[in-house]
């Protein structure tokens, strides 16, 4: 009896569970055509506020599910900006993260732009230019939103400010190395797009490199103006009026001013091959003439992707992050017109720095980087 009582007490109880399983399904089904609709209006909202939104087409793995990465010009320059985005592309793909990338927002409304980014809550934000800083760092205070800038090693704050800085004229000395080995004329230049202090510090390491090969060999020197990072048109002029003077291996930072020192170089009619050693990215794809000799590359993966494990582990903004040649955030681009024997000595080179046995000069001034070239 037991036995019969049981199954039939069970009829009942089956018919309640059933009822109440479909009703628990109507709920959960409502709420999953909720998340669906919030999700489509924030891809409106920032399509709207000028972001561009890109998917990593993968789980996230990181706590931090989101990177957001603003830059003055277009990320299309093979220099500062398509650098940044396109390591801020690499790590948020490995890491299965979103990545918002708003470019080419100039200086004028640095702050807005990076607030209506802050206010889409970013597990990182990157404010790409040492312009951005003063701007960044109030947003970082405001938001409280782990904050990126550059240049400026005692900007950081725990867990919201750090900044990247570069140890770049190592990677300078090299290039500087490889022009006096490769000039045929005796006279090498560099040319800077503004003033910079990035820029001050390659043209010393760069002196310091050639004079390690050829102490008396000339340096000529030309800034195009002091904001001149994306004047092509004055990186063309001046270029020109440097291998007018004898020059046959120019060094040129500028961002934008690099396709001017390109096309110069490209165009130059002097009876002899004229050399460009490039910075921050590789030009390879539009050399088309085959000038391009080299470039002192900078590579933010490594510190994009040590600034999430801060993240996870409660230490970011502890300490500033060196890009140099130790972490590989700097390098020196080895193309098919080095000679052997001539990377061989690069390379030689590079590991008497890493040892400590060459100590690279840091110019952190005009008058510092022109003293450099006069040595």
């Amino acid at each position: 009896m037991d036995g019969v009582k049981k199954k039939r007490l069970s009829l009942p109880l089956a018919t309640a569970l059933v009822l109440a399983l479909l009703a628990l399904a109507g709920i959960v089904a409502g709420c999953g055509s909720s998340s669906s609709s919030t999700s489509e209006n924030k891809e409106s909202e920032s399509a709207a506020a000028g972001g561009e939104k890109e998917s990593s087409g993968g789980e996230s793995t990181s706590s931090v599910k989101k990177i957001a990465i603003a830059t003055p010009a277009k990320a299309n320059d093979y220099g500062w900006n398509e650098q940044g985005v396109a390591a801020a592309e690499k790590v948020a793909n490995e890491i299965g993260a979103e990545l918002e990338k708003t470019t080419d927002i100039g200086y004028e409304q640095t702050e807005t732009v990076l607030r209506q980014m802050a206010e889409k809550e970013p597990g990182l934000l990157i404010a790409h230019a040492s312009g951005y800083d003063t701007a960044a760092k109030r947003v970082a205070e405001e938001f409280e939103i782990p904050t990126v800038t550059y240049d400026i090693p005692n900007e950081v704050k725990p867990g919201i400010l750090t900044s990247i800085i570069t140890s770049s004229q190592e990677g300078a000395y090299l290039a500087g190395i490889l022009a006096a080995k490769t000039t045929k004329t005796g006279k090498v230049g560099v040319v800077i797009s503004a003033s910079d202090t990035n820029w001050f510090e390659m043209t010393g390491g760069y002196a310091a490199g050639v004079h390690s090969v050829s102490p008396k060999m000339p340096i000529s020197f030309a800034e195009i103006s002091a904001e001149g990072y994306d004047d092509a048109a004055g990186g063309k002029r001046v270029v020109t009026s440097m291998i007018a003077e004898g020059a046959d291996v120019i060094f040129g930072m500028g961002d934008g001013a690099s396709f001017g020192y390109l096309q110069a170089i490209e165009t130059a009619n002097v009876g002899h091959k004229v050399w460009y050693i490039g910075d921050i990215g590789n030009m390879t794809p539009i050399d088309k003439k085959g000038v391009l000799l080299s470039s002192v590359l900078w590579s933010f993966d490594g510190a994009y992707k040590t600034f999430i494990e801060q993240i996870q582990e409660g230490t970011f903004g502890k300490e500033a992050y060196d890009l140099n040649l130790k972490n590989g955030g700097i390098s020196l681009l080895k193309s098919k017109y080095i000679p052997a024997s001539v990377w061989a000595e690069i390379e030689k080179a590079e590991q008497e720095i890493l040892a400590g046995k060459i100590k690279v000069p840091v110019a952190t001034t005009i008058g510092a980087a022109k003293a450099a070239l006069a040595e």
